[in-house]
């Protein structure tokens, strides 16, 4: 049976458990998250599903890999039938959206926020942090070791090439990769 198949089985039991545990406080359920990287299998993704589902907005059938981190958790929002391997990053303070059918492959980072650097008496680390949403249309392909940087835009059926770094607008139905990434292909 198909991890989405069991899902749709399952669905309501699952959402129940989520607002339930939508009742405790979010470093606890941070904690709990943060445990359960641990957990290999479909009980693991089963239980950070739930976990983040309680947090943020999540679509159903998602898979959370191990060890993903989330930063600033409350400004995400996930579609339905989309996956993030293991070991990726998000710091979403800026905000950030991913539609529904997207794969992001291990070891990915996707960042919302740029640090200035114009107020030369602190230090750059001190200096005002430049937010900016990061948006990613339905049926995108995010290769392993891929950075997203602030304010990117990926419109829909886009792959973008294994340890590339994006930054701006990516069209649709195109393959893209490198640093900066350019589209190589269309598709």
């Amino acid at each position: 049976m198909k991890g989405r198949d069991v899902f749709n089985f399952f669905r309501f039991i699952i959402k129940l458990c989520s607002f339930f545990i939508g009742f405790l406080p979010n470093f606890l359920i941070i904690f709990l998250y943060d445990l359960s990287s641990v957990l290999p299998g479909r009980i693991g993704v089963l239980i950070r599903y739930i976990l983040i589902d309680s947090i943020c907005s999540l679509g159903d059938n998602v898979y959370i890999g191990r060890h993903v981190v989330f930063k600033n958790i409350n400004n995400i929002e996930i579609g339905s039938n989309t996956s993030i391997h293991d070991f990726c990053y998000l710091d979403a303070i800026g905000n950030i959206k991913i539609g529904n059918n997207v794969s992001i492959a291990h070891g990915s980072s996707l960042v919302s926020f740029e640090h200035g650097y114009k107020d030369v008496e602190q230090p750059i680390k001190y200096n005002k942090l430049k937010l900016s949403q990061i948006t990613i249309d339905d049926d995108v392909w995010v290769g392993c070791s891929v950075k997203i940087l602030s304010g990117c835009i990926i419109k829909k059926r886009t792959i973008i090439a294994a340890g590339a770094v994006v930054k701006g607008e990516l069209d649709s139905c195109g393959i893209y990769g490198g640093i900066p990434a350019k589209r190589i292909k269309d598709i």
